[in-house]
């Protein structure tokens, strides 16, 4: 009876493999460029907080991803979640009367 062996070699990039937020070896350029393509983020504690008035940064155990809150119903960050309600420091300015 005839065995055949099959012989599989990995490749490793130069620096070893690259943490999270760098460029993954495994993914084309082109695909990893594309804008809807998840970008992750190094982080320490898992839960979301506001990054800035309409963007919010989910932290969970495999890195963080940055969202924009894009519903139009909830556009403000408000405590880490999407929310009708703006923050005080994001609220809009109110027309004083003259």
């Amino acid at each position: 009876m005839n065995s055949n062996i099959i012989l599989c070699l990995s490749v490793m990039p130069a620096g070893g493999l690259v943490g999270a937020g760098a460029n993954n070896p495994w993914i084309p350029p082109w695909l990893a460029a594309a804008p809807w393509f998840p970008k992750w983020s190094p982080c320490t504690a898992v839960g979301a907080v506001c990054l800035d008035c309409n963007t919010r940064f989910i932290c969970t155990k495999i890195g963080g991803l940055e969202r924009a809150c894009s519903d139009p119903t909830l556009p403000y960050c408000n405590l880490g979640e999407c929310s009708a309600t703006p923050t005080v420091e994001c609220a809009p300015l109110s027309a004083v009367p003259a």
